[in-house]
């Protein structure tokens, strides 16, 4: 069989399954009056551009545990056949052997007909070849991220777990590198990192939380894609003056380098111009895009429980590309105070809560579409807000910045309490015309049919045009993907693409 080459818009197709040239959507769900032997941990429902179909992946949960499958959930091509493969994280997932609660990633791989569930992978760390053991609540697929590292054109997969102590130093956190093959991931090469090697900067302590979340993409102009990770708890207790740590850590022919490795902190960027602002928690999410065409990539960084100065306001921080790694003096601290960015911080609105980063505008310069799932729309509490920050050849800025929400005339429904528009969000290639496209989740919405207090959730698409992105009036729901086996409530969790974790709003 020949293998398809993809029609693409202006921006790279992050989750085509099935080779036609568009990219799927695979959203994750609470599984709901499921008729299964066992109780379902989670459910996964992949919608295929190419055909009416949708496919359900759920993880089993035998003798209890956190409905967890799904709560990471990227694409990526992983043998290099040019169909995007799919990687589901399961951080609580028992482990067979000694029974922990320990995590484990699912790996199921693209053809011409979509995924072939049949050939799924399965890995955790009991795995042969991968390093370590499972220990309870280790969180081994808490979070995920793909891209090529060692640059010989196969998407390699990092999985964080958060939880994984380092001695005795509990949830100090590590990150686990598998490399793509011609047959898919392998553990042959496989790397290990957490913050007591020599190559990793900081230190391991307790509650770091290294790996919380994490990013693959090319910062500098070589031809390996480089690694993010973000230990989202460190400094917690240290300081008045902001928490968290983000790691930039190089690619190379031999995968993840030993050498120069650069990290910032969340004190470090706490802007000094009288506004209070405070970034806690750095790093709650992660990502790579070139924003200022200059062909380094910018390292994008979401703190959506940065003081601004109202407590959980939210931030990010857009630390420029350059060959010497991370700066705290090269970075663009961005709130709702910033020039051009609508509305205003406050309290709870979690601005950072989610990012996407690609090329929405067709400009060739990435864009960042930040989540607020928190936001206040009126009087209606947590309703959600998203915001479009548009590149440009100074870096990432205010100017032109797009809001929308669900009560703006062309978006379908309308906010209310509790809805979380813009908790997940993704940037995908959805018309094969222009640049990227939005996929919005509100996995609080209730449609009718539900039962209060039990949410299917929704999903939104946006295309992507010259001067933002344009609402479509079409929605999916849980409601939408009920069959006669399972009910996906809270749709919209988490939708793949090239990185998650992080957050859960």
């Amino acid at each position: 069989m020949k293998t398809p080459t993809r029609s693409r818009g202006t921006g790279v197709g992050r989750s085509d399954f099935d080779g036609d040239g568009v990219d799927d959507i695979a959203v994750t769900g609470d599984p709901f009056n499921t008729r299964l032997p066992v109780p379902a941990s989670g459910v996964v429902s992949v919608r295929y551009s190419s055909a009416p179909k949708v496919d359900y992946l759920m993880g089993a949960m035998p003798g209890g545990g956190c409905v967890c499958f799904g709560m990471a959930l990227v694409a990526g091509d992983f043998n290099g056949d040019r169909f995007d493969d799919l990687a589901i994280g399961d951080p609580d997932e028992p482990d067979p052997k000694n029974k922990t609660y320990a995590g484990g990633v699912w790996v199921i791989p693209g053809s011409g007909v979509g995924l072939k569930v049949d050939s799924a992978i399965h890995f955790n760390q009991d795995s042969p070849g991968v390093p370590d053991s499972p220990e309870e609540l280790d969180r081994f697929g808490f979070s995920l991220a793909a891209g090529d590292i060692n640059g010989d054109g196969r998407d390699d997969l990092a999985i964080g777990a958060w939880g994984e102590s380092i001695g005795s130093k509990a949830e100090a956190g590590a990150v686990t590198v598998l490399f793509g093959g011609s047959t898919g991931l392998t553990t042959a090469g496989v790397q290990h990192l957490q913050q007591d090697q020599a190559a990793v900067p900081g230190a391991a302590e307790a509650d770091d939380r290294f790996g919380f979340a994490l990013a693959i993409g090319k910062v500098d102009n070589n031809r390996h894609q480089d690694l993010v990770i973000s230990a989202w708890l460190e400094n917690e207790r240290d300081g008045l003056s902001g928490s968290g740590m983000v790691t930039l850590m190089w690619g190379s022919p031999s995968g993840v380098s030993s050498t120069g490795a650069t990290s910032v902190t969340g004190a470090a960027i706490e802007p000094k111009d009288g506004t209070g602002t405070i970034a806690w928690y750095l790093g709650n999410v992660v990502a790579v895009g070139d924003v200022n065409g200059d062909g380094l990539g910018e390292v994008i960084v979401g703190a959506a429980a940065a003081q601004t100065p109202h407590i959980n306001g939210g931030l990010i921080a857009a630390f420029t590309g350059r060959s010497g790694g991370l700066s705290s003096s090269a970075v663009q601290v961005i709130t709702q105070r910033t020039a051009g960015v609508p509305d205003d911080p406050e309290a709870g609105d979690h601005f950072g809560g989610a990012l996407a980063v690609g090329d929405v505008t067709g400009d060739g310069r990435a864009d960042v579409l930040v989540g607020s799932p928190g936001e206040a729309i009126g009087s209606r509490v947590e309703a959600g807000s998203i915001t479009l920050l548009k590149g440009s050849a100074a870096g990432l800025t205010g100017v032109g910045a797009q809001a929308l929400d669900q009560n703006h005339s062309a978006v379908p429904d309308a906010s209310e309490n509790g809805d979380k528009f813009g908790s997940s969000i993704a940037l995908l290639n959805l018309d094969r015309a222009g640049g990227l496209d939005a996929v919005v989740a509100s996995p609080g919405e209730e449609v009718s049919g539900d039962l209060a207090g039990y949410p299917s959730g929704v999903v939104n698409p946006f295309y992507g045009a010259t001067s933002g992105l344009v609402p479509q009036n079409k929605t999916w729901s849980g409601q939408s993907e009920r069959t006669e086996i399972v009910w996906p409530q809270r749709y919209g969790l988490r939708i793949a693409g090239p990185q998650s974790g992080g957050l859960v709003f």
